[in-house]
C-alpha cells in the first residue's frame, strides 16, 4: 500500500523526534528532492506518446511542455520520415553556412534556455529547433518521458513504489538539518543501499533479455 505525502512527513518526524509544522515542511523539501533523485536514479518514466507539435515558417524554435523529459524520436507526419538528432555544434561546425536556412527538416536539437536572457530570475524553459527551418506547415509526432511534479497535497502518493528509500533519504536530511551527522550517514547508508535494490527490481524482467539479445550463427554461412 502506498505511503502518501503527509504520512511520509509524520514517519520521518517521528523518526528524528520532531513533529512541529515547521520540521514538517523543511521535511517535506527533503521528500522531494529524494523523491525526484530515485526516479532519475532508476530511470524511471512515464511516456506522453500522444504529444504533437505544429510548426510554421515562422519560427525554426518550439517551446515545450514544462514537464518534458527525454523525446523517444521526432517523426513528420507530413514527409513520413524520422527526423535525427544533430547537436548544435555539429550543425555550426559542419553547416556554418546554411544553420539558418529554411527548407525541409533534416535534423533536430533539444536546449535549455529561459523565457527572458536578460533577467536573471526568469522562467527556465526547453525548446525544440529544427533545422532546416520549417519553410511550410508541418506538425511533428515527439513522443517523450514526463517528469512527475512535487508533491505538496497530504494525499498525494508516488508514481513509483519508493516510499521506504524516500523516508530513509529524507531522515538523513532532516538527521543533517540537526547536525546529528553520524544519524545521517546511518540512513544514507540505508538509502543508497535501498536504491540499489530499487533499480535491481526494476531490471529484473523475467521475460526480458536486458543487457543483450544473443542471436545464434548459422553454420551454413560459415560464420
Amino acid at each position: 500500500m502506498s505511503v502518501n505525502f503527509g504520512s511520509l512527513k509524520t514517519n520521518i518526524g517521528n523518526r528524528v523526534g520532531d513533529t512541529s509544522t515547521t520540521m514538517a515542511t523543511i521535511i517535506g523539501t527533503y521528500i522531494n528532492q529524494r523523491y525526484k533523485d530515485i526516479l532519475r536514479r532508476t530511470n524511471w518514466r512515464v511516456i506522453n506518446y500522444d504529444y504533437e507539435l505544429s510548426a510554421t515558417s515562422a519560427s525554426a524554435s518550439y517551446l515545450l511542455p514544462t514537464n518534458f523529459g527525454k523525446e523517444m524520436y521526432v517523426y513528420n507526419q507530413v514527409t513520413k520520415i524520422d527526423i535525427p538528432y544533430v547537436g548544435l555544434e555539429n550543425l555550426e561546425q559542419e553547416y556554418q553556412s546554411e544553420k539558418n536556412d529554411s527548407g525541409t527538416v533534416e535534423g533536430y536539437f533539444i536546449y535549455d534556455t529561459t523565457n527572458d536572457l536578460t533577467e536573471p530570475s526568469a522562467a527556465r524553459e526547453k525548446r525544440i529547433k529544427f533545422w532546416r527551418g520549417v519553410s511550410t506547415s508541418a506538425t511533428f509526432e515527439v513522443p517523450h518521458t514526463v517528469y512527475p511534479m512535487d508533491m505538496s497535497a497530504s494525499s498525494e502518493v508516488t508514481v513509483l513504489e519508493c516510499e521506504r528509500a524516500i523516508e530513509y533519504g529524507a531522515t538523513s536530511d532532516a538527521w543533517t538539518y540537526k547536525r546529528q551527522f553520524q544519524k545521517a550517514s546511518y540512513y544514507e547508508a540505508l538509502y543508497e543501499k535501498e536504491i540499489q535494490m530499487l533499480m535491481w527490481n526494476q531490471g529484473n524482467q523475467p521475460n526480458q533479455m536486458t543487457m543483450c539479445n544473443p542471436v545464434a550463427l548459422s553454420r551454413d554461412e560459415g560464420i
